[in-house]
């Protein structure tokens, strides 16, 4: 979402010869494409939800208890149980926040190897890649880089987790 890594980008902006590549897709494309991804109850649904939440505001300790829990939680598994959470009252939400921002980040990653790589061969100089991504990203990111033969045209699966149903990459100069 670029929120959570700007100070990485700041950083690595400062590295000498270390070049920045924001690689997650754009929040207004997720949220598009969350919003698409629901029927007309599962959008009522998350209307409702999301109404409820910000007129049951929790209280102070509420918010104590759920912060200590986090603290102390020896498996640091909050956002995996919030992540299931999620899942579970709103599958498609899940596929499109994670699922399709792995799939978007690790050909982002693929994108910057093979220019990288083509660097190397033209000047001879060894490259490296760091990427920083969020917790909830770092298993579907790695699982797909480990499997990356089977992602094929990367370019085609960027445009399967870009467009919408009402853009497209071929007819919108934003999309372009």
């Amino acid at each position: 979402d670029g929120g959570g890594n700007n100070n990485n980008y700041n950083e690595g902006d400062r590295v000498h010869g270390c070049a920045v590549v924001l690689g997650d897709r754009p929040v207004r494309l997720t949220l598009l494409r969350t919003w698409e991804s629901l029927n007309f109850f599962g959008k009522l649904k998350l209307v409702c939800a999301l109404l409820w939440s910000s007129l049951k505001q929790p209280n102070e300790e509420e918010l104590k208890e759920w912060i200590e829990s986090i603290m102390n939680d020896p498996t640091n598994d909050i956002l995996s149980k919030s992540i299931q959470e999620l899942s579970r009252h709103f599958p498609s939400v899940k596929e499109t926040i994670i699922a399709e921002r792995d799939t978007f980040m690790t050909c982002k990653i693929l994108q910057v190897a093979r220019f990288l790589g083509q660097l190397s061969l033209q000047d001879g100089k060894v490259r490296r890649i760091c990427c920083v991504v969020g917790a909830g990203h770092c298993p579907g990111i790695s699982k797909a880089l480990e499997e990356s033969d089977k992602i094929g045209d990367v370019e085609k699966t960027l445009r399967s987790v870009i467009e919408t149903k009402k853009y497209k990459v071929d007819e919108s100069p934003e999309m372009g």
